[in-house]
């Protein structure tokens, strides 16, 4: 049996900044009446900062933006984005930013509602159709290259349970509504002083059926949560950079470290089998080849063939 997880310094420093964003929604939310508009920027100004001082430093970090795909079609504004390492300077302060240069966009609320989860939702769905498709292997056909989601100080239920319960219950409907695609689930809700829910991606065969048919493939999207025993902070760092970590190597070591100190503690909060899978006819010929059997007990891996996102 695994020993109890000892105290560890990254704890103590995610406690911190937990601290910090607490005391911050206090002080916005005494002045919020007054001046909504400065409000609302403080809070994403929050956010921002806590990402550039958790990411790594070559990831830039703005606010209030638009993303704008190759065909020239911009989205919503966006409150604040994660550029990747060599964005080009000249285009820093554009405001427009152009995908592929996007690791992360986010809409950060102070007091998370479920008109605002619903409509992150939608939002999801519309800047994962925003990218470029991208093909040959399971991973990046099913997996937007933009990580989308919603980050909040508070919110509005009467207690941590009923936001928990209300936030997956408009994270699974807004997915059934609004993705048709893997890829278009939202990634992620954030809400620091209570929990995190994020998407939870698996991948592979399904083998040895009773029945003796063939193996089958299978696609699980579903939620998973961290509300007790740790801030949501820490599982929020340790979730964004396992998936920058997929699409950019040189943050897996800060990735592993965060994954193997236990930073992503979950229960799991549900999953439905996409059928179908929404492979490409040739990347769902090789999966049947290559991909590891899906319940297998096996060490995770960066294997884009039989991934896991956790």
């Amino acid at each position: 049996m695994d020993q109890l997880r000892r105290t560890h310094e990254l704890d103590t420093w995610i406690t911190q900044t937990t601290s910090e964003m607490a005391s911050e929604y206090d002080r916005i939310r005494s002045r919020a009446l007054e001046d909504p508009g400065t409000a609302g920027d403080e809070g994403e100004e929050n956010w921002a900062q806590l990402l550039r001082e958790w990411l790594p430093a070559n990831y830039e970090v703005r606010t209030k933006g638009r993303i704008l795909a190759h065909d020239g079609t911009a989205s919503r504004q966006i409150d604040v984005v994660v550029l990747r390492p060599g964005y080009p300077k000249k285009l820093l302060d554009k405001k427009l930013y152009v995908t592929s240069g996007v690791a992360a966009a986010f809409e950060c609320k102070l007091t998370l509602t479920a008109a605002h989860v619903k409509e992150a939702t939608q939002t999801a769905a519309e800047i994962a159709r925003m990218c470029a498709p991208r093909t040959g292997t399971p991973f990046r056909e099913l997996i937007s290259p933009i990580v989308y989601g919603v980050l909040a100080h508070s919110h509005v239920w009467a207690s941590a349970q009923s936001a928990v319960e209300k936030i997956n219950e408009y994270v699974t409907g807004g997915g059934r509504d609004c993705a048709a695609h893997a890829r278009e689930f939202i990634d992620l809700v954030c809400v620091a002083d209570t929990c995190i829910e994020w998407k939870s991606v698996q991948f592979g065969r399904l083998t040895n059926l009773p029945d003796g048919s063939p193996d089958q493939l299978l696609c699980l999207v579903g939620n998973d949560f961290a509300c007790t025993g740790s801030p949501a902070i820490g599982p929020l760092l340790a979730y964004l950079l396992i998936r920058l970590g997929w699409e950019d190597p040189h943050v897996r070591p800060f990735a592993e470290y965060f994954r193997l100190a236990r930073m992503l503690p979950r229960s799991f909060g549900g999953a439905a089998s996409l059928d179908p899978t929404g492979l490409s006819p040739d990347t769902e010929a090789a999966a049947r080849q290559r991909s590891g059997a899906l319940f297998e007990d096996r060490p995770w891996a960066w294997d884009e063939w039989a991934f896991s996102l956790e």
